[in-house]
Formats: structure tokens, C-alpha cells, sequence
């Protein structure tokens, strides 16, 4: 594998991680809208998934050309998994503390 498929290799997965995001991020969006509380699961993994993408899109190759520091992208990466873990944590908590499970009724 010459040097010149290894990049276009990198491209193409950056640009198919970008895309499975986005494909996530509409239906984690739509299932928030849906349940209009800031309070579920789905609102707020939504939230994580924008974060995620915005790191990915300026830790994308082509676009970090235009960024004086295209290291920011790995950093908005580990803000986004710090959030993921807090909220998960959180969420954990919370249910033990009021003796419930993690598991949302999805009626109602």
C-alpha cells in the first residue's frame, strides 16, 4: 500500500465516521424532539453526539488546513467523552439514590 492510498484510506473512513454521526445525530435528535425534556436520555446523548461531530469536523484533514490549530479537534473529542462520562455517572446516581433503574418507560 503506497503512502498516497494510506491518506486517501484516512480520508474516506474521516468521512464515513462523519457521516454515521450525522445519520446518529438525526435520530437521537428527532427521538429528543419527540420527548421535548431536557431530562431524557435521548436529549441529552444528542447533545454529546453535536459535540462529537463539531470535533470531528474540525479534526477532518482537509477542513484542520483552514484552523490555526487543528489539535482542537482532539480536545473538543475528550470534552465530549468527559461529558458522556459525567452524564452517565450522573444519571447512574440518581437512580440508585431514588431507588429506580436506568431504564426510561417508553410510554407516556
Amino acid at each position: 500500500m503506497s503512502s498516497t492510498d494510506a491518506v486517501n484510506l484516512v480520508y474516506s473512513m474521516s468521512d464515513v465516521t462523519l457521516a454515521l454521526l450525522l445519520g446518529s445525530l438525526a435520530i437521537f435528535g428527532w427521538l429528543a424532539y419527540r420527548s421535548k425534556n431536557i431530562k431524557k436520555f435521548q436529549f441529552q446523548i444528542s447533545i454529546f453526539i453535536i459535540v462529537w461531530v463539531f470535533g470531528e469536523i474540525i479534526q477532518n484533514k482537509r477542513i484542520a488546513g483552514l484552523i490555526p490549530s487543528p489539535e482542537i479537534g482532539l480536545s473538543i473529542h475528550a470534552s465530549s467523552m468527559v461529558f458522556l462520562t459525567v452524564m452517565l455517572w450522573l444519571r447512574l446516581y440518581y437512580s440508585k439514590r431514588k431507588g429506580r433503574t436506568l431504564i426510561e418507560d417508553t410510554e407516556g
